[in-house]
This record gives structure tokens, sequence and C-alpha cells, in this order.
């Protein structure tokens, strides 16, 4: 099972999403080694501003086919996002994909209800820059695009990427001894 960290950038026409005309100007992915999250391969970034929108998502359909769910999986954070950008922007262009493909019979991995739990159950603040190492929250990256500065657009996404796999190479090491102290304190030690 192919693990890929997994993310997109957009850039956003309002304060809100607005997915029917929001463009995709990157998508991301890197896959993952499915024990430890280390880095298998390079990171990727298909970039909108080196060629289209359409033909970034020509580019990428093939790997992330929603007919073989099972050849990439995503690891990523608030991936419902991401799979609702794809879904609208797909079908701008003439490609259908089913809502239902991808969020009940794509596995992956989405650390959001982690962070929000990290928050002490708080959505506000919890997004992934207020637990790892990543700079900024993502913010700018609209104001890097409307200025051409895609250097800084390109190294966001790369800390974005490395602070989600820090993050991830950990919560693989420590989250079994969590499960296995919780079992304990409630006595379902054998149930592991």
């Amino acid at each position: 099972m192919p693990e890929y960290y997994f993310d997109i950038e957009t850039k956003a026409t309002g304060e809100k999403p607005d997915y029917v005309n929001d463009e995709i100007i990157s998508i991301c992915y890197q896959p993952l080694d499915n024990h430890t999250g280390r880095p298998k391969g390079p990171l990727t970034i298909l970039k909108g501003w080196e060629t289209s929108e359409e033909d970034m998502l020509a580019r990428f359909l093939p790997l992330f086919n929603p007919d073989h769910p099972w050849q990439f999986v995503p690891i990523g954070n608030n991936l419902s996002f991401d799979y609702t950008c794809l879904l609208y922007r797909y079908r701008h262009y003439g490609t259908d994909i089913k809502a239902w493909k991808l969020f009940t019979e794509r596995p992956s991995v989405d650390i959001k209800a982690l962070l929000v739990l990290f928050n002490g159950g708080s959505f506000k603040g919890s997004g992934l820059d207020n637990f790892t190492r990543k700079a900024t929250s993502g913010a700018q990256v609209i104001e890097w695009v409307n200025a051409g500065d895609y250097a800084a657009v390109e190294e966001y996404i790369r800390n974005e990427a490395a602070a989600f796999i820090e993050l991830y190479q950990y919560l693989l090491r420590t989250m079994p001894e969590t499960w296995r102290a919780f079992a304990r304190e409630i006595g379902l030690e054998g149930q592991e």
C-alpha cells in the first residue's frame, strides 16, 4: 500500500473556500515508508505557475486514480478540503470523479482530528503551524502568488511538507504506546 504525503495549495478568491472558482496552484506529494513515515523518494511539486491547472490535474490523475484507491494512499492534514477542491476542479475540466469514491473508498490518514485533540478539542488554533516547525499558516501564499513570488510559494510548500512529515513520524512512533497505556488504564491489555 503506497503511502504519500499529499497537499494542495489554492488561489483563493475570497475569505472562505470557493470550490467552484478557487484555482489549484500546486499539487505536491512524496512517497513515505509505511512503517516509519520517512520519505522514500523526492517531493514532487506540480506547479501551476509553470503550467496550467488543467495540465497539473491531468498529470496527477493517473496516480490519484479513484478507480484504484490503493495505489495512492494520501497522508495529510485536512484532506477533506483537498478532496473537495480536486472534485470541483476536475469537474470544471470535464472529469467527473465520484465524491463517494474519495470520501468512502479511498484509504487515507488525516491528522486534522489529532491536531484538534492536541488543541484541547478546539478547532480554532489547531493549524499545523501551531504544532510543528512550519513557519507560517499559509495565509501569505495568495499574496506571494499575486506578487509573482513563486520561490516563496515553493519554499513554503517544502517547509510545510518537511514539518508535516516530522510530526507524522513522531505520531507513528508514539501513538502505539499511547494506545497501550490507555488499554492498561481501562483494562483492555489483551485487546491491543
